[in-house]
């Protein structure tokens, strides 16, 4: 037999008593955990609900109309009315052009429309004359036919003259260009003293109430887009706030390069808040999708994060939900549920993940 000594004996005996404290902690804890109540709560059952399904698409913002104003005339900018974002009335004054030389112009074509004008008149009474000396055999063929000419080709120059009147007229009137329809001036490229030709840009006009969106849709989804499909979106410059439109025009060919249809919807913008240019996130709707839904009371949010307290097994589990669209008072889930499951729409102050629960009835 071993001889201990005693110093050896009281180390072994610290140990076996340390080892049996140390089994005998969980023990307590565990009664401890299922000496707590359970917590009472009411619950409601994640069903399925038809929400809109929808297209995430990506597009930018156009006029309704956009134009680039042409001078139509030649001459010296004598005033301008505009400037960039300036609003416009249809007729309203862009500016105007030094336009003497066509008014002279004007006044020597209408001088030469009188001009032949009269000739007309004195040709035609002549061509009454020879046609009675005509009958009485007083002049031979060839002056009758001369003069009968003559009477034909008067009466087209007469024409042709009035015509470079009045385009010599309306020279006159294009000095003064105003705006075709309501809108922004996007751009103003002239200045007072520039000289201009008739094809020369003055100013670049945008309609923007109602305001088009252009949206990209790929070629597998093209047959779900119709006419008068309503659509919501986004824009940075509007953070928190959507628009709402309709599809108005959808382009008859898949462009070849990308693979899309080019649609473009109406929206209304009365505070023309919207602009061309912007980009756009939206939604366009394409029919209706079933998904499992809750309760709005069962949701709650932390760290920014939608979540839901699901009973399982009898005891309380956090999700952390991803959300779809409304209905009435219910919200659509698309993760994080599933259809059966049960969640707590009863107060939610003081529970936490793990409790174990006592079911009230709904």
């Amino acid at each position: 037999m071993m001889n201990l000594s005693k110093p050896t004996l009281l180390f072994w005996a610290a140990l076996a008593l340390g080892g049996a404290s140390c089994k005998r902690a969980p023990t307590e804890a565990v009664d401890t955990e299922k000496d707590k109540p359970a917590v009472s709560v009411q619950t409601d059952a994640v069903t399925a609900i038809q929400v809109p399904r929808a297209l995430r698409l990506t597009g930018t913002l156009r006029g309704h109309r956009e134009v680039d104003l042409a001078a139509n005339a030649s001459g010296r900018v004598l005033s301008t009315a505009i400037e960039r974002g300036a609003q416009v009335k249809p007729g309203q004054v862009i500016a105007t052009l030094d336009v003497r030389a066509a008014s002279l112009s004007a006044g020597e074509a209408r001088a030469q429309a009188e001009s032949m004008r009269a000739q007309q008149e004195q040709a035609q009474a002549e061509c009454e004359r020879y046609e009675k000396l005509k009958g009485k055999g007083a002049i031979s063929d060839l002056e009758y036919q001369q003069k009968v000419t003559l009477c034909r080709t008067l009466p087209l120059s007469t024409q042709a003259a009035l015509a470079r009147a009045d385009l010599a007229a309306q020279n006159v009137g294009d000095g003064v260009i105003r705006a075709p329809f309501a809108g922004v001036v996007a751009e103003r490229f002239i200045e007072v003293g520039q000289f201009v030709r008739q094809d020369s840009k003055v100013a670049t006009l945008v309609a923007v109430d109602p305001i088009r969106l252009e949206l990209s849709v790929p070629e597998a989804e093209v047959s779900r887009v119709r006419e008068g499909a309503e659509l919501s979106f986004s824009v940075a410059a509007e953070p928190g706030r959507r628009f709402t439109g309709k599809v108005r025009f959808l382009s008859g060919v898949i462009r070849k390069d990308t693979r899309d249809l080019v649609v473009e919807a109406l929206v209304e913008n009365p505070e023309r808040r919207l602009m061309p240019g912007m980009f756009a996130d939206a939604e366009l709707a394409v029919g209706t999708l079933e998904l499992p839904s809750v309760p709005k009371k069962a949701i709650f949010t932390q760290s920014d994060q939608p979540r839901a307290f699901v009973v399982v097994d009898g005891r309380l589990e956090e999700r952390v939900l991803a959300l779809g669209p409304s209905v009435g008072e219910r919200v659509s889930v698309t993760r994080g549920v599933a259809l059966g499951d049960r969640v707590v729409v009863s107060a939610m102050a003081g529970l936490g993940n793990g409790q174990l629960v006592a079911l009230n009835a709904p």
